[in-house]
């Protein structure tokens, strides 16, 4: 598919130490999918961009932010308050099972991903992309991975070399199972892996068991870490390796979170993820909203708000060890770019406090994907089609001509999934058949392991209530669910203020 070459205007936030901010700047993505230069608007252009296309955004671009915590197929579920349970979880092993938690998240979670799987895929990665997300973790169940379209899958993204350089595991290994994983990251791999999560202090075990395996390394993404404590940061700091943190989904089950501050004040990198759906943000940018939240309610205002904005965008690329590929406005790197309206005069406040009404283009490779009808078009963006984002109209493109399962646009997928939802059934008949003759459909799997129906040795259900498709944008349905639940206390209730 031909790139063409694009030069995006506005002020450009680079988190490039060289010149992290041009007030006035011009951006160059050339059709090798790279950037070509960051500089002043007025300064002369690089030579092959005569002809491309020009887009005056009016507004402040950032890279695309980086999502590393998410576990997609739950993504078109709602908030999820167990019933009956008014007191916070201590330990993730709690609440997998937990009252209504198969029959409302489990059950249709694992239907719609099997019955209506690229459609879903669809939804919660354009879900994703509304916020800015131009890649993410979380997709790796998907049995027939991909790469190429929609946002970046971490796990499958090559960079078209072929070579796999990301994994994850969602929980403790047996003993053998270290020592690859070790040796992975010694390669240069990242290794994605959920540590420690809760409040209990046996938790801790988790983390001296990778200390004593020998698996604190660079290339060491550890999602949660609650339970961890400043000692345990200060020893962790030496091997190197990367935090994940995802305060609103430690804050609704646990009433707590990761003690950042201490993991930065000794050397650790914090990266930042929204986790999934029935306990998270609906995308990174509204995730950003609850880490300075919490920033400003107890942690005293002690992060920054550019190192706020760091852990959605150069730090997630560091930790993946693609510093020479993505995460900031720079020479050489790839062409992921998010546009917001300019609404703070401080670059990182504006990034922090932009909504989704506030992104105006989202753009992967340098192919714009999503954005005002009026940036779309100044792009070029072939097969765009209209898309509502709460009331206001957007552009969006989902069809990638000779890429595989690039073929279903926006209203396609909305019209699949009802299908699927109006006769389950129906759908199942119709996937067993392209199974027997060698076609079967994308399935996108559950990805924690007590919902895999591979794990658990369950069917998939099929004649399940799949409940409606949790809104893409943080609405006012999204902040009466919050006040509803007691679990969290009432730390989450100040994040309505970000979006009045």
């Amino acid at each position: 598919m031909a790139i063409v070459p694009l030069i995006l205007y506005g002020r450009l936030v680079t988190f490039d130490p060289a010149r992290p901010v041009i007030d006035d700047g011009a951006l160059y993505i050339g059709a090798d999918e790279r950037i070509a230069a960051v500089q002043g608007a007025s300064d002369p252009a690089p030579s092959g961009f005569q002809t491309a296309r020009e887009l005056r955004t009016g507004g402040t671009v950032y890279p695309g932010l980086i999502d590393l915590h998410g576990h997609m197929v739950y993504n078109g579920l709602s908030l999820w308050s167990p019933k009956g349970r008014t007191e916070p979880f201590s330990s993730r092993s709690q609440w997998p099972g937990y009252g209504d938690y198969e029959q409302s998240v489990s059950d249709p979670a694992n239907a719609l991903g099997a019955l209506a799987g690229k459609a879903l895929l669809k939804y919660v990665e354009t879900k994703a992309v509304i916020g800015g997300t131009t890649a993410v973790q979380g997709s790796a169940k998907m049995a027939h991975p991909y790469e190429g379209w929609l946002a970046r899958n971490v796990e499958y993204e090559t960079f078209k070399t072929g070579k796999k350089s990301v994994f994850q595991d969602a929980l403790p290994l047996k003993d053998a199972e270290y020592e690859k994983r070790r040796e992975r990251m010694q390669a240069g791999s990242a290794w994605i892996y959920h540590l420690s999560e809760g409040t209990d202090p046996a938790l801790v075990g988790e983390y001296t068991k990778l200390h004593d395996e020998g698996c604190l390394q660079a290339t060491l993404g550890a999602i949660h870490c609650t339970a961890l404590t400043g000692a345990n940061f200060t020893e962790w700091s030496p091997h190197g390796g990367s935090l994940i943190w995802s305060p609103f989904s430690n804050l609704w089950l646990y009433r707590d979170t990761t003690n950042v501050v201490a993991a930065r004040d000794a050397g650790v990198r914090v990266c930042l993820g929204a986790d999934w759906s029935p306990s998270g943000s609906k995308n990174l940018l509204g995730e950003l909203k609850v880490a300075d939240l919490w920033n400003r309610t107890h942690f005293h205002g002690q992060l920054s708000a550019k190192e706020l904005c760091e852990m959605a965008t150069c730090n997630p690329a560091d930790a993946l060890n693609w510093s020479d590929r993505l995460g900031r406005l720079k020479l050489g790197l790839h062409g992921d770019v998010l546009v917001t309206t300019s609404r703070h005069p401080d670059p990182y406040r504006n990034l922090i406090e932009s909504v989704e009404r506030d992104v105006l283009f989202v753009a992967i490779n340098g192919q714009p994907f999503y954005g005002t009808t009026k940036l779309m078009h100044a792009a070029d963006a072939q097969n765009a089609e209209p898309i509502r984002v709460g009331r206001l109209r957007r552009s969006i493109v989902l069809i990638y001509p000779g890429i595989k399962d690039a073929d279903m646009g926006w209203q396609q997928a909305l019209d699949d999934i009802a299908e699927a939802k109006a006769d389950p059934v129906a759908r199942y008949l119709e996937i067993e058949q392209l199974h027997q003759v060698g076609k079967p459909p994308p399935w996108l799997m559950t990805d924690k392991p007590w919902d895999d129906p591979q794990v658990t040795g369950k069917p998939v259900p099929v004649t399940v209530y799949i409940p409606p498709l949790d809104a893409p944008t943080h609405n006012s349905a999204y902040f009466k669910a919050i006040a509803a639940s007691p679990l969290h206390g009432g730390t989450l209730n100040g994040i309505e203020h970000y979006y009045t």
